[in-house]
């Protein structure tokens, strides 16, 4: 299932607003709408939600990180940085923490083979993390 099936799903299951959820999430009312939409209208672009929101949209929906991506298609797509999404603060509707805008400032300054490499690494946590593991068969 796509991520906004089920942000849809569990706002129509519960019968609250986009804005109640939003603050659930402690994320804007419009990355919210983004989500639902798939994509932002100020780019015409897929949103591709970093895993801080990720696991802000799972503690809104009550379950874990984990337990959401279990209900995604396998293919969902993560964004490891925010160079493609601008500010993070306005995406997020607050602030980041120091360490998750060091840990974002050291993963934007690796070279492209080093970004792949991570997110090859985040691609095998998440298949580790699902509930009935596929096996994993390394790229080459």
């Amino acid at each position: 299932m796509k991520l906004s099936k089920a942000v849809v799903d569990y706002r129509k299951r519960l019968q609250i607003s986009q804005r109640e959820f939003a603050r659930r999430c402690d994320l804007s009312n419009s990355y919210i709408s983004f989500i639902e939409n798939e994509y932002n209208p100020r780019t015409g672009k897929p949103i591709v939600p970093t895993l801080e929101q990720y696991q802000k949209i799972a503690s809104g929906m009550q379950i874990s990180v984990q337990q959401l991506f279990e209900l995604l298609d396998e293919d969902s797509p993560v964004d490891l940085h925010f160079t493609s999404i601008g500010d993070p603060a306005d995406v997020t509707g607050g602030t980041m923490s120091p360490d998750y805008k060091r840990l974002l400032d050291t993963y934007n300054a690796l070279p492209p083979s080093g970004k792949d490499y991570l997110q090859q690494q985040a691609r095998i946590a998440r298949v580790m993390f699902s509930e009935q593991p596929t096996e994993y068969k390394q790229e080459e």
